[in-house]
């Protein structure tokens, strides 16, 4: 058990995924809270039940719900995990040493982890998403001048302060990139560590391919508003 630490879990309609996931999550620390972007099924029982926080988010999409954790997480280092369980719960000890280790903000990868999305035997959908996924990391890594492997994996870890020092705004799926902005922009010590993605049991994945336009213009905007800020 970890007593300076809160887990924040991500979910939306992930009901059996968290049946399996949050007895596992309580090993690690007593703070775990579950934010809710207002799902059709019992998750808000099941959390009741279990005596886990139960928090519904703006209905404004995954950055907002981070924020909404970040700000009602009661310790001081807080790791973000997604309700799907693809994220390897066996890092979470692995991120925490590595925040107490002075880092800042430790994130993960599946590129030099693995991924069931990245496996190219899982069909033309997947090769998509896997070219799509090293396309960006390379323009992220040209524009910001930094050697990431992965910019889009949500299991990450940084403590409470700092979260709310980056200040955020995307809403959307797009606030892993604004999160690695940030933390860049106020030059915090930034690790990335492997990170095997697991498949999703349950359920089906909300992040559509078509969101990745908007990657690219996001990327190439801030990296533009970086330049003439540093003028």
């Amino acid at each position: 058990m970890i007593k300076d630490l809160s887990i924040i879990v991500l979910a939306k309609n992930e009901l059996e995924t968290l049946k399996e996931l949050i007895p596992k999550l309580k090993k690690f620390s007593k703070d775990v809270l579950v934010i809710d972007g207002h799902s059709k099924d019992q998750t808000k029982l099941f959390c009741k039940k279990n005596n886990i926080q139960f928090i519904l988010d703006n209905k404004l999409g995954k950055g907002d719900a981070q924020r909404v954790g970040a700000s009602k997480a009661k310790n001081k280092y807080i790791i973000f995990i997604d309700g799907d369980g693809a994220h390897d719960i066996k890092d979470i000890k692995k991120i925490y040493r590595l925040l107490k280790k002075k880092n800042d903000l430790v994130i993960c990868s599946r590129q030099t982890g693995g991924s069931y999305d990245l496996d190219l035997d899982a069909g033309f959908s997947s090769l998509v998403r896997a070219s799509g996924v090293i396309f960006l990391v390379i323009l992220f890594n040209k524009l910001f001048k930094t050697r990431f492997t992965d910019i889009l994996y949500s299991l990450k870890g940084t403590t409470k302060l700092l979260f709310r020092k980056m200040n955020t705004k995307q809403n959307g799926f797009t606030i892993e990139i604004d999160i690695l902005i940030c933390a860049i922009n106020n030059k915090l010590k930034i690790i990335e560590i492997p990170s095997r993605e697991n498949a999703r049991k349950y359920g089906v994945s909300k992040l559509p391919t078509i969101v990745g336009l908007y990657f690219i213009y996001f990327i190439i905007k801030r990296s533009i508003l970086k330049k003439f800020q540093n003028k």
